[in-house]
């Protein structure tokens, strides 16, 4: 790649980067492409050499991070048979992967997380994400019961629904609440709120 198109693609995340923490941060409505321009420290007419509208860059984002969240839950679609135990194991660096990705893109969950209502074509794109997601947790599952790992029969797209219900809540309780010393999470590592999550998904509150 030459010199000029590692500098096109540095100030297109550079703006990216400074419009996604606008809109999680003061909202997408309450801001404006001078905002945005003038935290990044470039001209207006360099925001409209990369993008046509402040609609045009959220939607960049969006999908740039949805590429990045599906190809973390890839790491769960399983190649061979698998025990409990390498399934629980596989899982938890599946979770490694998204909460590691969460906590380096803050921003993007927020919107991911909370939505952008105001906006129909935003929205929609947000639901698409989360539906894709859904998707490919229930092709992991699928997977799985095709090799003869699932002892009970289960339906691939409902368990889907309930990881994907399980994920959103940790994640924004883990991102956004504020943690008191008696938050259940306030004395938590990350790997060991993963490790919890991960144990939840496979046993449940009984452990069988």
């Amino acid at each position: 790649m030459v010199q000029a198109d590692v500098r096109r693609q540095e100030r297109e995340q550079q703006l990216i980067k400074v419009a996604l923490e606008l809109f999680a941060t003061v909202g997408y409505e309450n801001t404006k492409i001078s905002d945005i321009v003038a935290q990044a420290n470039v001209s207006q007419g360099t925001f409209y050499w990369y993008f046509k509208s402040k609609e045009a860059i959220a939607l960049k984002m969006l999908e740039d991070g949805r590429k990045n969240i599906l190809e973390a839950i890839a790491i769960g679609y399983r190649k061979s048979k698998a025990s409990v135990q390498e399934s629980v194991v596989s899982s938890s660096h599946l979770f490694v992967h998204i909460f590691r990705f969460a906590e380096e893109n803050s921003y993007l969950m927020h919107i991911l997380l909370k939505g952008i209502h105001s906006q129909p074509l935003l929205q929609q794109k947000v639901d698409e994400i989360k539906a894709d997601m859904e998707a490919a947790f229930a092709n992991n599952i699928r997977r799985a019961k095709e090799l003869g790992m699932l002892n009970q029969p289960i339906e691939p797209k409902m368990q889907a629904v309930f990881i994907m219900s399980l994920l959103e809540g940790v994640l924004s309780r883990w991102l956004f609440n504020e943690r008191s010393e008696n938050h259940p999470f306030a004395d938590k590592s990350l790997q060991e709120l993963i490790e919890e999550t991960v144990h939840f998904e496979f046993f449940g509150i009984f452990g069988v």
